[in-house]
This record gives structure tokens, C-alpha cells and sequence, in this order.
């Protein structure tokens, strides 16, 4: 008979702001701040709001990826009502809209951040500029995976490929099964109730093609004057996100078909006091994460909580 597993050894868990409370994390060899393995909540079971559905019109081009969304073909989309909180979808201030738009090449999005003092430090590519700043984020879903997008207000991107890993197994993916493995930078966020196996978010994928830009209304990390916000333009090929469809159904959508995209903002509340890094480089303050669709806890990372976005042909 083989040896019982021993128990895990208790060790404390990495001082992570917004971390949330009974939540279990493995520390990163490589980052010892962000997390390695991750058990998140999974949609508790009472009531919330209903899922948001929205209609995401065509375009003939992509829209310019400047930071604007004063011109065409941003003013006349069809803007998101403004976040609420991400547990249970009370107003939020300052505000946060997002809109999509579609083309046969990219899924193109905007925001508009209100925020009256905005600062951004996270200057790394695939640092998690939420933990320091804030942020606007962008999920969306494949067949077998997600992709995770998200950008600070200067510009700095921060980018997952999620990856279920069930369906490998199911499929006999050994080939699929390997590259995940032999990943160097990855998180693993384990299977939630009902799943068999979890997921993996590979932390150093480049989305092929992406373009981003921000735009910043006021005067950047300088607290003593009252910004206006911050404006973001992204597209996303749909060439690039295949990758996170591995399971059958391919991009870009045929007309009528529906796609669960999330957008969250992470919220830093500069009035309340904050602590040093672990390195000594910059204050962290807590922060609160506000999203497009309830998800009914802390966690933005179960899809079935995201809204349920149509796409039409008809032009906008």
C-alpha cells in the first residue's frame, strides 16, 4: 500500500493587497509577491442581478487606437451603464463605462475612467498593474480558455491566456497538455466545485497584433490638482485570439453569435493610507474591483457571470 500523502505544511500566505479573505494561494518562485496557485470563491449561491446582455454593432474599419472616444466612431457606440461593485453591484464612484465595437479583423473596446487623481507607476510589461495602480480590464472568452488584458493609465499592459484543462484531458491533447507544463510563468487556479481540474493562466502570453493606446484628462501623478480621468482604446485581432479557442468554434463570430466578455476596474482609494512594497519602491493601497456584469464575491474569474455579448451586422 502506498504511503498516505503527508499534510501540507502550514506557511504564511504573501501580503497581497486586495487579497480576498479565506482565499488560498501558493506564492511564485520567481515573483514571491503573486500568487503561484490560486483556490478562488465560486459564484455563491443567492440571489443577484441578472446577467447584462449587450448588442455589439459592426464597423467597416477598426476604429483608430489613439486614447480618443469624442469622435467617430466611439461617441455614437453603445456605452456600458457604469460599473458597480463586483460582489453585489451597488454604485460605484468615480465612474467606469466600457463599448464595443466589431469588424471581420478585431474585437475593438474603449473606456471611460473617471478619476480625479490619476497616477500610474507600473511602467513593466506583464508586471500586475493592478496591484499598484489602477486599471481597466478585458476578458474574453474562447472555446477551452479566455484571454485576460489589462492596462494602467500609462499605458502599460498586463495579459493572461487561461486555459482549462479538462478538455485537454478529454480530448487526448498531449501535445496542448505539454506546452502548458513546460510553461515558465504561470498561475494555476484550481479546480472550483464540480470540475474535475482547474486552469491555467499563462502569465508571459503576447496577444499577436494587439494595439492599445490611453489618453490622460488632467495631469498625471500630481495629487494636488483634480483630474478629470483617463480614456483608453484597444483592438484585439481576432487572429490573435484563436489562440485562446482551441476547442472547435474559431474567430472572428458570425453575426448572431453571443460571446461571455467581462470589464473590470480595479479602484485604488488614494484618501486611505497605504504601505510600502516589499522592495521599498511605492506605496500599495487597497483597492476595490468594479465590474460591467455582478459576480457576486471577489473573484472576476468564473464566465458564466460575464455578460452575454451579441454580435449584430448591422452597422453602426
Amino acid at each position: 500500500m502506498a504511503p498516505e500523502h503527508p499534510e501540507r505544511p502550514e506557511r504564511p500566505a504573501p501580503d497581497l493587497p486586495g487579497l480576498v479573505p479565506g482565499q488560498e494561494i501558493g506564492p511564485l518562485a520567481r515573483f514571491p509577491g503573486l500568487p503561484r496557485w490560486v483556490r478562488v470563491p465560486n459564484v455563491p449561491d443567492t440571489a443577484l442581478p441578472e446577467v447584462p446582455e449587450y448588442e455589439c454593432r459592426r464597423v467597416r474599419l477598426p476604429p483608430p487606437i489613439d486614447g480618443r472616444i469624442d469622435g467617430e466612431p466611439w461617441f455614437r457606440a453603445a456605452w456600458s451603464p457604469a460599473f458597480g461593485r463586483i460582489d453585489d453591484g451597488s454604485a460605484a464612484q468615480p465612474s467606469t463605462r466600457v463599448a464595443l465595437l466589431w469588424d471581420e479583423a478585431h474585437l475593438s473596446a474603449a473606456w471611460r475612467v473617471e478619476d480625479p487623481d490619476v497616477r500610474g507607476t507600473t511602467g513593466v510589461h506583464h508586471e500586475q498593474v493592478y496591484v499598484k495602480d489602477d486599471d481597466v480590464e478585458l476578458f474574453v472568452e474562447g472555446d477551452g480558455g479566455y484571454y485576460e488584458l489589462g492596462l494602467n493609465p500609462i499605458n502599460t499592459v498586463n495579459e493572461f491566456r487561461w486555459t482549462w484543462v479538462e478538455p485537454l484531458v478529454d480530448r487526448g491533447d498531449k501535445a496542448r497538455l505539454d506546452e502548458l507544463f513546460m510553461v515558465s510563468d504561470f498561475v494555476y487556479y484550481a479546480a472550483r466545485p464540480g470540475e474535475p481540474l482547474g486552469r491555467v493562466g499563462e502569465m508571459d502570453f503576447d496577444l499577436p497584433g494587439l494595439r492599445h493606446a490611453v489618453r490622460v484628462q488632467g495631469t498625471l501623478n500630481h495629487p494636488d490638482d483634480v483630474d478629470e480621468g483617463w480614456t483608453v482604446t484597444v483592438a484585439l485581432p481576432w487572429a490573435g485570439l484563436q489562440a485562446v479557442s482551441t476547442g472547435g468554434r474559431g474567430f472572428p463570430p458570425k453575426p448572431g453569435d453571443v460571446l461571455r466578455i467581462q470589464s473590470y476596474r480595479a479602484y485604488h482609494d488614494r484618501s486611505v493610507e497605504g504601505r510600502l512594497a516589499d522592495d521599498g519602491s511605492t506605496v500599495l493601497t487597497p483597492f476595490e474591483g468594479r465590474t460591467w456584469s455582478t459576480m457576486g464575491n471577489h473573484n472576476v474569474h468564473n464566465p458564466e457571470r460575464w455578460v452575454r455579448v451579441r454580435f449584430t451586422d448591422e452597422p453602426l
